[in-house]
């Protein structure tokens, strides 16, 4: 199993040259399970459609497996449905393709939410309505249980603590575990949806856990309630679940490359003063992973 990080950044995309190295697209990453790329028992999972999504489709056209009649189908997670989550999909080329089977999946979120990845695709706001479309695009859901069986994966799912709700998602396979949670708040000024508790049971032992971390310590008392968490907390929780390694997400749009090379150092220096093990690094939109 591999993953790659093709937008990291939060809220809005944020190009420029003060944030070139960590990227400047918005939510999107790629996972891919299986042993090689085309295994039969591969699975094709992408985890929401910001900005980053348009590169993505641009690298999976140019695959030779999608070059076939019988292309490989794409579930796309999303966590939830605010723009930023979503902006990239018209941009999507896959989208445009026949024969291509794309499906859309959300848990926690009403069903017919999923829509909103479709309408922002209306006049006057984009010239292709998502109903002309060429591939096949279809809404699942997960089961009882909030999970669903891909290929060889099985992904579970677990409800944000974010405005409107959303969802977190881990991805298992023989391979190991990844785990996606963007735009969550750990210690939310009101009920959480998901205690800090069900937070370490979700992701405890976790090979590669993706996490929201926009905001820091002297920042948190003007977001509170916004949905996103404070990078002690992360830091915190990913210690707590031993987690095998955290890769800080949703940059805030000002953040500069400089900045998140100081915040990363400082995290890495806080794990190793608690004794963890768990390695700590920024998310960095092209950087890839493997199980």
């Amino acid at each position: 199993m591999k993953f790659k990080f093709y937008g990291v950044r939060g809220s809005i995309a944020s190009p420029g040259l003060e944030t070139v190295r960590y990227g400047g697209n918005t939510a999107c990453v790629f996972v891919e399970t299986g042993v090689e790329a085309g295994a039969e028992n591969n699975a094709l999972l992408v985890f929401d459609a910001g900005t980053g999504i348009r590169k993505l489709g641009d690298d999976m056209l140019a695959r030779r497996d999608f070059s076939k009649r019988n292309k490989p189908d794409i579930h796309i997670f999303f966590s939830h449905y605010h723009w930023d989550h979503i902006q990239g999909f018209p941009f999507f080329k896959p989208a445009y393709r026949y024969r291509q089977k794309i499906n859309l999946i959300a848990a926690h979120l009403r069903e017919g939410d999923a829509r909103a990845v479709l309408d922002q695709m209306i006049d006057p706001h984009f010239p292709v309505p998502g109903d002309q479309l060429h591939a096949q695009v279809n809404v699942l859901s997960l089961d009882e249980n909030c999970e669903l069986e891909i290929g060889d994966a099985i992904v579970s799912a677990m409800p944000l603590n974010h405005p409107g709700g959303g969802s977190a998602y881990r991805v298992t396979t023989a391979q190991g575990s990844i785990a996606y949670v963007t735009d969550n708040e750990l210690v939310p000024p009101d009920t959480p949806r998901t205690t800090l508790e069900q937070w370490r049971q979700f992701l405890h032992g976790v090979d590669y856990l993706i996490h929201d971390a926009m905001y820091l310590e002297n920042e948190k008392e003007a977001h509170l309630g916004w949905g996103h968490s404070i990078l002690p907390e992360t830091l915190a929780l990913a210690r707590d679940a031993e987690v095998k390694n955290l890769l800080l997400f949703h940059h805030a749009p000002e953040r500069t490359d400089i900045e998140l090379d100081r915040l990363e150092a400082q995290s890495q220096a806080w794990m190793k003063q608690q004794g963890s093990v768990c390695r700590v690094l920024m998310a960095k939109e092209g950087d890839e992973y493997q199980l």
